[in-house]
C-alpha cells in the first residue's frame, strides 16, 4: 500500500457513509471528546455520564482555579520575577482567559453544538458530490486539504507542547538541578507557575507533581487553541468549496439549444437568440437552484459568525496584547529566552496567519460570484427571470466573510492590522 493510500484511502468514498468516517474528521472527534466539545447528543451518538454532567464544568473549574492562582503567583513574586518571567506570566494568564472564553462561548453554547451539527449532517461536501462532475472533483480536494491540514494541525499541537514542556526540563538538566545538591539557591525551572498548597521550586517531590500538573494543563490547552481553530477552518474549508461548485454551475449555465449568433450593432448586442418555452422552465428552476443555493451557504455563514464570533473576537485580542510581549520576550535574545520564546512565537503568530488566510479564502472566492451571475446569459431569458436574475445579482455584491462579533470581517486585513499594531507596540515598548 503507497502512502497515498493511506493517507487517502477514503477520498472515494468506498465504505464512507456520513463525513464522520473520514480520518481527518476521527482525529478531530477524538481531541474534542477529550474536551467535552463534540456534538454528541446532536448527532444523535450515546453520551457517557461523565460528558453529559460534569466534564465541562471540571474544566472550567480548572481554568478559572488556574488564572488565580497565576494571578496570586505574580502578586507574590513579583519583586523576585525578572522581565522575562513577567512577560512569561502575563503570556499565560492570557492564555488561561483565551481558554475560559472558549468553554463558555463553545463548550457550553447551544448555538456552537448545533452548527458542527449542520456541519457534519447537511452542508458537508459530502451531501453535494454526486450533483456533477466538478462538484465530485472539487469535494475530493477539499478532502485532501482539510486531511492534510488536520494532520498538520495535530501533530503541530503535539510537538508544541512537548516543546513547551521540555525545554524547561532540559535546562534543569544542564544546570543539574537533578543531581543531589544541585540546586544550589537556584530553583526549578517550570513551563508554568501557579501558587501551589505546597513547595514546587525547590522540593523535588513537589516538582514532580506540579510537572505532572503542567503537561496535563498544556495538553489541555494546546487541544482547546487548536482543535477549535480546526474545526473552524474544516467548515471554512467547506464553505470555499461550495461557492467553486456554486461559480460552476454559474458558468456553465445552459444556454439557448439554437446556434444562432447575437446580432451586434458597435459592439452592443441588440438582438439574441431567445430561450424557447421549455427551455425557459428548466433556466427559471435552474436560477432558483442556484440562489436557494447560495441563499443556504449566506445562511451557514451568519450561522457560524453567531457560534464563533465572541471566540474569534477574543482570540483576534488576545495576538493583539500577547504579540508584542512575546517580540518583547524574544528581544532579550539569550539562550534561554530564544529556546523558550520563539518556537511559541512562531506558532502563535503562526496560527494567526493561517486562520486569517483560511478565512479569506471564502471572501475571495465569493467574491467571484457577482461576475459569475452576470456572465449567465440574461439577454435571452425573459422579463420575469431577468428579474430573479437582477435580485440574485444585488444580492452577490458583497462578498461573503465570517464576522468577529459582527464587528470586523476576518480575513487578511485584519491580521494584517494586528501584526502592524504588535511592531509598534513592541517599539514603543522596547524604547522605554
Amino acid at each position: 500500500m503507497t502512502l497515498k493510500d493511506m493517507l487517502f484511502k477514503d477520498e472515494d468514498g468506498e465504505g464512507v457513509k456520513s463525513p464522520c468516517d473520514y480520518i481527518h474528521i476521527k482525529i478531530l472527534r477524538f481531541t474534542l471528546l477529550f474536551i467535552s466539545s463534540w456534538p454528541m447528543k446532536e448527532l444523535g451518538e450515546p453520551q457517557p455520564y461523565y460528558q453529559k454532567t460534569f466534564l465541562k464544568y471540571v474544566y472550567l473549574f480548572i481554568t478559572v482555579i488556574g488564572i488565580i492562582a497565576a494571578y496570586q503567583f505574580v502578586v507574590l513574586h513579583f519583586r523576585e520575577l525578572n522581565f522575562m518571567e513577567l512577560g512569561h506570566m502575563y503570556i499565560m494568564i492570557m492564555m488561561n482567559a483565551v481558554n475560559i472564553s472558549r468553554i463558555v462561548t463553545l463548550s457550553f453554547s447551544t448555538k456552537y453544538h448545533n452548527v458542527a451539527k449542520e456541519f457534519l449532517t447537511t452542508i458537508h461536501l459530502f451531501y453535494f458530490k454526486e450533483r456533477s462532475e466538478f462538484a465530485m472533483k472539487t469535494h475530493k480536494m477539499v478532502h485532501r486539504l482539510s486531511h492534510l491540514f488536520s494532520l498538520f494541525l495535530f501533530w503541530q499541537m503535539v510537538v508544541g507542547v512537548c516543546f513547551f514542556n521540555l525545554i524547561p526540563m532540559y535546562n534543569n538538566l544542564s544546570a543539574g538541578r537533578y543531581k543531589k545538591g544541585g540546586l544550589q539557591n537556584s530553583t526549578f525551572e517550570h513551563a508554568l507557575y501557579y501558587e501551589y498548597p505546597f513547595n514546587f521550586l525547590t522540593d523535588v517531590k513537589g516538582y514532580i507533581v506540579a510537572n505532572l500538573i503542567h503537561w496535563c494543563l498544556s495538553f489541555l490547552s494546546a487541544t482547546w487553541f487548536c482543535m477549535f481553530d480546526l474545526i473552524l477552518s474544516l467548515m471554512v474549508f467547506t464553505l470555499w468549496g461550495h461557492f467553486k461548485i456554486l461559480i460552476n454551475s454559474l458558468n456553465e449555465f445552459p444556454r439557448p439549444a439554437s446556434n444562432s449568433k447575437h446580432i451586434l450593432e458597435n459592439g452592443f448586442v441588440v438582438q439574441a437568440e431567445k430561450y424557447t418555452k421549455e427551455e425557459l422552465l428548466q433556466v427559471t428552476e435552474k436560477l432558483k437552484e442556484c440562489i436557494q443555493y447560495h441563499l443556504k451557504l449566506v445562511q451557514f455563514t451568519d450561522t457560524m459568525s453567531d457560534a464563533f464570533g465572541p471566540m474569534l473576537f477574543i482570540y483576534y485580542a488576545f495576538h493583539q496584547a500577547s504579540g508584542c510581549l512575546l517580540l518583547l520576550e524574544c528581544s532579550e535574545m539569550t539562550a534561554a529566552a530564544l529556546m523558550r520564546y520563539v518556537p511559541l512565537t512562531i506558532i502563535l503568530f503562526q496560527q494567526l496567519i493561517q486562520l486569517s488566510v483560511i478565512f479569506e479564502l471564502v471572501g475571495s472566492e465569493s467574491g467571484k460570484l457577482k461576475d459569475a451571475v452576470y456572465g449567465v446569459p440574461w439577454e435571452s431569458m425573459d422579463v420575469p427571470n431577468r428579474r430573479i436574475l437582477s435580485i440574485f445579482l444585488m444580492n452577490a455584491q458583497e462578498p461573503v466573510h465570517i464576522k468577529a462579533l459582527g464587528l470586523a470581517n476576518v480575513g487578511v486585513t485584519s491580521m494584517a492590522a494586528i501584526l502592524k499594531t504588535s511592531m509598534s507596540y513592541f517599539t514603543f515598548l522596547r524604547s522605554m
